[in-house]
Order: C-alpha cells, then sequence, then structure tokens
C-alpha cells in the first residue's frame, strides 16, 4: 500500500455518465469526514466540492456518527458538473472529535479501507488540521494496517483494487506520516511471523528471520545465535528445561541494533566467552557471563560524569518470549483452541518487528533485541512436574507445571542481557491467562521496578493508543512462589497469576537495573474465527524508543 501526503484534490477528468455504481478499476474517491454535528472536517479545502457534499449530506439524512457511510458515485448534479467533475466521493462519520482514541480512529480507518478496496485504485482523504500530530499518526497507521492480509496459504486470493492512499494535511507532519510507514512495516512483520503455522515458525525459522534483517540492514544490525549446547555452556537450564521437550532445538536470537554508537557486553563477543566456557568449564562461563556492577548507581550519575556518557550509549534492551507453538509440555493444554498457542511466540514477534521498525526510522538509539525461542513439547525427554533446574544466576528452581513455561526461558535470557548493563531491560511476552481474565483484550499489563520507565511507557502508551495498565508488583506477592526445596518455583497459588509471574521474572534482575515486564496474552492476537496476531505492542515500543532517541 503506497501512503503521501497531499495539498491537492484527486485530479478530475470527463468519462460517461454512469447508470449503475462505477467499477472502473482507474477510479479515484474523494473522502470527507464529517462529525456528529454535520460539520465538514477540512472544508476549506473543499470549496469545489462543498455544494455536492452538503447535498449528500442532506438527502442521504447523514448524521456523521462514528462509521456511517453514504457515497456518490459521481452521478448526482446535472450531467454538466458531473462531467467537470467525475471523482467519486465519499462520506464517513467521525462523531465526536473530542472524544477521538486509537479505538475510534482505528474503527473509521477500517470503514475506510473496507468501503473502497474493492472499487477504486486511490483515494484521498480530506484531512486538513483536524488532527493533531499524535492523532495524525494513529489513523495513518490504522489505515495502513487495514490493508494488511495473510492468504498466502489460500489456493485462491482476492486482491484489491485499492493501491494509493492519498492524506489531503500539510506538509509538516510528513514526519509523523514517515514514521507510521516504518511502525507498519515492523508491525506487518511481527504479524507475518506470528501468524505462521507452527510446523513453519519454529526457533530456527525466528533466528532466520533475524538473519535476514541482518542483511538488509548491515550498517545497522548485528544478530548472533546461540543454541542449546552454547546455552548448557553458560547453566540456561531453566530455558534448556522447556527446549528439551521438543526435537526443535531452542535457540536464543540477539540482534544488535546501533543506531547511536558502539556498545559491548561486559563479557565480551559470544564466541570468546563460549570458548572460555569449553575449555574451563561450567564455572568460568557463569562467572563470565553474569552481569558485572554498574560504574555508578542512580544516585551517583549526577556526580559522575564518565558514568553518565557511558549511560547514554547503553543499550535500552528489549527481551520477547519466543514460545513457538507451546503444548503445555507434561501439563498438557485442553485440545479446544490449542492450535492459538502457535501465537504464543508474540513476544518475540513483536521484537523482531520492533527492529524492523527501527532499522526502517534509523532512530538514533542503541538497541539490544533478544528472542527466546523454544517449544515446548510434551515426550520422553520433557521436563516433569516437580522437576528442580538451575538458572543462569544459580538459583535453583521448582518447576510446578510445565505450562508456566515463558517464564523460564525469559528468566536465563534475563540473565543474559543484563551483561549489556543496559538503561533498561523491557520484557515482552504472552504470559497468562490471568491477564486475559483481568485486562481483557484492551490494555496489556505492565509491571516494573523503576518509576522513570513505567512513566515513559505510559507516555509512550497515551500517544501511540497502543494501551497498557499498570499493575501492582507488591513484595507481599514475592512469598506465594517461594519453594519449601528450591529457591523458587514456577507458580503461585490460584490468585494473581499475573502477578506471580511477574514476581518470578524480578528475582532475576539484580537490584538497580531499571526493568519492566508486559503481558500481552490478550492484546497480541484476536481468537476464534478470524483468529490473527494484532502485531502490538510494536507501536508501543516504537513510540517508547522514539521518546527516548528525543530525550537523549
Amino acid at each position: 500500500m503506497n501512503i503521501k501526503l497531499s495539498q491537492h484534490l484527486p485530479k478530475t477528468h470527463t468519462q460517461k455518465i454512469l447508470k449503475k455504481e462505477a467499477k472502473n478499476k482507474d477510479d479515484a474517491c474523494l473522502v470527507v469526514l464529517v462529525d456528529d454535528k454535520k460539520n465538514i472536517l477540512a472544508n476549506s479545502m473543499l470549496t469545489d466540492y462543498t455544494a455536492r457534499i452538503e447535498q449528500l449530506i442532506e438527502v442521504s439524512h447523514f448524521k456523521g456518527t462514528a462509521c456511517e457511510t453514504v457515497a456518490d458515485y459521481a452521478l448526482a448534479g446535472d450531467k454538466k458538473t458531473t462531467k467537470q467533475n467525475p471523482v467519486q466521493l465519499l462520506l464517513v462519520g467521525v462523531g465526536n472529535t473530542d472524544k477521538f482514541s486509537n479505538t475510534v480512529l482505528q474503527k473509521i480507518a477500517k470503514t475506510i479501507y473496507s468501503s473502497t478496496q474493492k472499487r477504486v485504485s486511490s483515494i484521498t482523504v480530506a484531512l486538513g488540521d483536524a488532527l493533531e500530530e499524535s492523532h495524525f499518526g494513529q489513523f495513518a497507521l490504522n489505515l495502513l494496517a487495514a490493508s494488511y492480509r495473510f492468504d498466502k496459504y489460500k489456493s485462491e486470493q482476492a486482491t484489491p483494487v485499492l493501491t494509493d492512499i492519498y492524506l489531503l494535511a500539510d506538509n509538516s507532519l510528513q514526519p509523523a506520516l514517515a514514521f507510521a510507514e516504518a511502525v507498519f512495516a515492523g508491525q506487518s512483520l511481527t504479524r507475518d511471523v506470528a501468524n505462521e503455522p507452527g510446523n513453519i515458525c519454529f526457533p530456527a525459522y525466528m533466528a532466520e528471520q533475524a538473519q535476514e534483517l541482518a542483511k538488509t540492514y548491515p550498517d545497522l544490525l548485528t544478530v548472533k545465535v546461540l543454541g542449546e549446547d552454547e546455552m548448557s555452556a553458560l547453566g540456561m537450564n531453566c530455558f534448556l528445561s522447556v527446549a528439551q521437550g521438543s526435537t526443535k532445538e531452542g535457540q536464543l536470537v540477539i540482534m544488535e541494533y546501533r543506531g547511536k554508537s558502539s556498545f559491548s557486553a561486559n563479557a565480551g563477543t559470544t564466541e570468546q566467552t563460549i570458548s572460555n566456557a569449553k575449555v574451563t568449564g561450567l564455572k568460568k562461563a557463569l562467572a563470565d557471563k553474569l552481569p558485572t556492577k554498574k560504574s555508578a548507581k542512580k544516585s551517583d550519575k549526577a556526580s559522575d560524569n564518565n558514568a553518565q556518557a557511558t549511560n547514554d550509549d547503553a543499550p535500552i534492551v528489549l527481551v520477547g518470549k519466543g514460545v513457538t507453538f507451546d503444548s503445555g509440555g507434561i501439563s498438557i493444554k485442553p485440545g479446544a483452541a490449542m492450535d492459538e498457542m502457535k501465537f504464543d511466540m508474540g513476544g518475540s514477534a513483536s521484537v523482531l518487528g520492533t527492529i524492523k521498525a527501527l532499522c526502517e526510522a534509523r532512530l538514533p538509539i542503541n538497541v539490544v533485541g533478544a528472542l527466546a525461542c523454544a517449544e515446548n513439547m510434551p515426550s520422553g525427554d520433557a521436563t516433569r512436574p516437580g522437576d528442580i533446574v538451575k538458572a543462569m544466576n544459580g538459583k535453583s528452581v521448582e518447576i510446578l507445571n510445565t505450562d508456566a513455561e515463558g517464564r523460564l526461558v525469559l528468566a536465563d535470557t534475563l540473565c543474559y542481557v543484563q551483561r549489556y548493563n543496559p538503561k533498561a531491560i523491557i520484557d515482552v511476552a504472552t504470559l497468562t491467562g490471568a491477564c486475559v481474565v483481568a485486562l481483557g483484550h484492551v490494555r496489556s499489563a505492565v509491571f516494573s521496578n523503576d518509576e522513570d520507565v513505567l512513566f515513559d511507557l505510559e507516555n509512550a502508551s497515551n500517544l501511540s493508543g497502543d494501551l497498557i495498565w499498570h499493575m501492582p508488583l507488591d513484595d507481599e506477592y514475592q512469598a506465594l512462589i517461594d519453594s519449601p526445596i528450591a529457591d523458587i518455583q514456577n507458580i503461585g497459588g490460584k490468585g494473581a497469576g499475573a502477578v506471580t509471574a511477574a514476581c518470578f521474572l524480578s528475582r532475576f534482575i539484580e537490584e538497580g537495573q531499571a526493568w519492566a515486564h508486559l503481558d500481552i496474552a490478550g492484546t497480541a492476537w484476536n481468537s476464534g474465527k478470524d483468529k490473527a496476531a494484532t502485531g502490538r505492542p510494536v507501536p508501543l515500543f516504537m513510540q517508547y524508543l522514539k521518546n527516548s532517541a528525543d530525550m537523549a
């Protein structure tokens, strides 16, 4: 889909007056937005069409309620008027403009696209100055997102006629449009990989997608992949406890986006560390890979300029849960809707998509993306409920339920990425059904140990329309995951399931490390007949990273 800003109304051309709905694929359509008071948005830019628009509003009893539509197929008026101005009109109601939200803009965008995709090749949407910059960006992104299709496995594919969208608005909005296009590119990749079936998308497939990105953007992105042997040498036994039940090898994919300056991990390159581990054993590997103390604590930063400079170059780390299919393992799930467990890698898919969007937008910021990819399957080698394993940071974990596996792959990955001494770590995961019960499918849950990170995420949520909700992380919840025979158990009781999952992850964050956890179990995909990935929270992440880059 091509989308551009324009300061011109669609060109008119003479044609024979039709007696029925126009079906010429070369036709253009002018989309006019009308509020619930029958005010025409961008009215000053539509003077050539004003009489026609007002007549159409009157004869159709158009009320301007959100997503209401009426079309004029260039047949209105007398013969002379129609021949001079044959462009089709589509009136779309937007409701109360004071109540614009991403949800409303998404519905309006979908209405515009669905009303025009099969019959015109281009549309011009008259916006003028009706939308502020953040709403304009959301609207543009939603128009593009409405065109997304995943029908590669259908023997017959219907190709939309609509190929070009022009937004009649000021040129000052060009940066916002370019950013929306970058987000759409990343969001589409997220949806593509998440929509793939489990027999196509498994851990090695995710690694291949990351490596393809590195080939496309070699000046910005490098990718490293750790297999099970490397993870075993590093003591990542929580991760391996999930992967060991499948014939598909688990993969930890590390993507380093250098948009600002170079940065490095404490322990040097992965290859050097793995080599050392093989020579001197597991103990040396763990010592190399565990996070070291930061050069300055938060309270010391103001007085330590060198530490501040180092912190400015430090990356933000995004960690995605990538369980490419979740059967539940030995704690096997019910059969109903188990096919939707292909979406359990939605966290890693969103990190992959965010990295692509970053490369498209070329934001001046350093970011590390980590994809914790495994397949959770029952087999003779699968982990049993009651097994105890040791994580990379040396903590022992009693696995009471093998279907609480996402937190296990994330635990070791969180230990691993802290070697970057990042400004902040944000993990994202389709982690708990309890989160769906709590928040449904509107907002993602966010837990954090850092007020600044939480504030920045909430601000990005408001600007992007990709909504989150702050959840508690009180110390009192930690007792629910204490094990009588190990340091920690991987589930709590029946209550506060999303909270205890976040508490589990917090046990693997070093003191002083800023961290947030996003549970996207209710927002990563839509269920049922129209099951499909949503591409969230790529818009949230991109707005957060853009804001972070702007403040740097």
